[in-house]
């Protein structure tokens, strides 16, 4: 998974980019982007409908599913902790969950699973189309194992734990690994507040 998560964020940065500011430490990868990456509008729509209505707030984006039994509670847990310390600091930036797999993640399913993480964390549901075209603006992937019409509930999913920092004007800025990177973003969010002004 961790050898995955990391050809996604160099796949994405590289497919995108072209040049990037890279740090790389035993903690992951950490990639500041040296051009923004724009999302588009239909994507910046779906962000800024979740949540408050703040059209000059940041969004971090993670992707993940409610059935996931370890890496997705942690990357949720810590993109709660990574918008607390933004607000913290005077920061605006709401945390969105985005579920991969929206045939058992109902709207309540999602909204008692992000409950706890405080009101600053929402979710996103789309689907079929729609969900494809939000996950390739991101170059998320999902794979799904044993999911067909006998076995329509209890599948597995494996997917990378790229989280993204989304500017107000839809343009990725930042993308980390939500597990791996975490002391990074923090670094980040408590050392230079003026790169989110």
């Amino acid at each position: 998974m961790k050898h995955a998560n990391r050809l996604v964020i160099r796949g994405l940065v590289a497919g995108m980019l072209g040049s990037l500011l890279l740090s790389s430490s035993a903690q992951g990868i950490f990639v500041t982007l040296p051009s923004p990456v724009p999302i588009g509008q239909e994507s910046m729509d779906l962000i800024r409908n979740t949540g408050d209505a703040d059209d000059q707030q940041w969004k971090l984006v993670v992707f993940g599913f409610t059935r996931c039994s370890d890496i997705c509670p942690r990357s949720v847990e810590n993109l709660s902790r990574l918008v607390k310390i933004a607000n913290d600091k005077r920061i605006r930036l709401g945390g969105v969950f985005v579920t991969i797999d929206p045939d058992r993640d109902t709207d309540s399913v999602l909204d008692r699973y992000t409950a706890p993480f405080g009101k600053k964390t929402t979710f996103l549901r789309l689907e079929d189309a729609a969900l494809d075209r939000f996950k390739n603006t991101f170059g998320v992937e999902a794979v799904f194992y044993t999911k067909n019409q006998g076995n329509a509930f209890h599948y597995q999913v494996d997917h990378s734990s790229t989280a993204f920092f989304v500017d107000p004007d839809g343009q990725i800025r930042l993308v980390f690994d939500a597990l791996e990177d975490i002391a990074s973003a923090e670094k980040m969010l408590q050392e230079n507040q003026a790169f989110f002004q």
